[in-house]
């Protein structure tokens, strides 16, 4: 009895600890196999922000403390780059001025996702906004330590992301139209679609990591499962290209603040949670990839995970 209560207090203390430094507390199952990662990625997801009053959860002017705060902790840690999985503004083109400066105080560089909110802004600045977030191509590929890491544009077909005036807003009216008219709950205007042109080029990119012996960790603004009203509009058509390719091993993305996780034919599936949420409370993450497993270590809000990959 008497050693039972030592090692009670023992890991009592320990949990003590690590909250105190600030570190999160991991799942049991967390990073309790031996090694280390490949690769590690920092990773946040719907800062959201905009110099405005704060309404309901959403508290967009502390986002940018939220942010100053997640850049601080991926300084103290050996990552490759981060990634942000959309929506850095909730609105208005002025707004990428400040967020992006508490971007440039990282020592990390950090890679964006295009996300809904990142095109409330006038119709003529549009255009310009991958251009604003240093992206020459609105999905791309990155490539580090045996890891492919496709990254899509889930506004590519949407009504917000072009002016009213083209011909690209007028096909996505009618694609949403077609949609809402089967009662889908995903059929809202705040979701979007991957073009024809697109899923090729998604299942292109698969294939070329395949030959080069590079497993792919996907990742987009809108998530496509579990079955959810902000899931992309087709897709049913993106997981067959997951089905596809199983050196696709795991999606991850943001969008819906509530957070998710899912798994499919072996697939995580990860929403992480809004920045934006709540007044005090963070949330962010760093992905550790190992070669039979992902660890995702959870700060704040966000939960911590370990999925095995499935085999190729």
């Amino acid at each position: 009895m008497l050693l039972l209560v030592v090692m009670q207090r023992r890991r009592f203390l320990a949990l003590a600890t690590a909250a105190v430094a600030g570190s999160p507390i991991l799942r049991p199952a967390v990073g309790r196999a031996a090694g280390q990662p490949t690769l590690r990625i920092g990773l946040i997801a719907d800062a959201q922000y905009a110099d405005v009053e704060a309404s309901g959860t959403r508290h967009y002017r502390r986002s940018l403390d939220k942010l100053a705060e997640a850049v601080s902790r991926f300084d103290q840690l050996g990552l490759a780059f981060c990634l942000n999985l959309g929506d850095l503004i909730d609105r208005g083109w002025e707004h990428f001025d400040a967020i992006l400066a508490a971007l440039a105080a990282s020592s990390h560089r950090f890679h964006h996702v295009l996300g809904n909110h990142d095109f409330e802004v006038p119709g003529e600045c549009k255009a310009r906004v991958p251009a604003r977030l240093g992206l020459t191509q609105r999905q791309y590929v990155l490539e580090q330590a045996g890891w492919s890491v496709v990254v899509l544009d889930t506004n590519d077909v949407s009504v917000y992301a072009h002016p009213e005036s083209t011909a690209a807003h007028g096909e996505a009216v009618a694609a949403f139209q077609r949609l809402a008219n089967t009662g889908a709950r995903n059929a809202q205007t705040w979701n979007g679609a991957l073009s024809d042109r697109q899923l090729q080029w998604m299942e292109a990119a698969c294939q070329s990591a395949a030959r080069a012996g590079r497993r792919v960790i996907v990742v987009a603004h809108h998530p496509v499962y579990p079955d959810d009203a902000h899931n992309v509009w087709n897709s049913a058509r993106v997981l067959e290209v997951l089905d596809r390719n199983r050196n696709a091993v795991a999606w991850l993305n943001g969008h819906n603040h509530a957070g998710a996780f899912g798994m499919r034919n072996g697939v995580p599936f990860i929403t992480l949670k809004g920045m934006v949420e709540t007044r005090d409370t963070n949330a962010y993450a760093v992905l550790n990839l190992h070669a039979d497993r992902l660890e995702l270590v959870g700060y704040g809000r966000e939960p911590s995970r370990e999925v095995k990959f499935r085999e190729r």
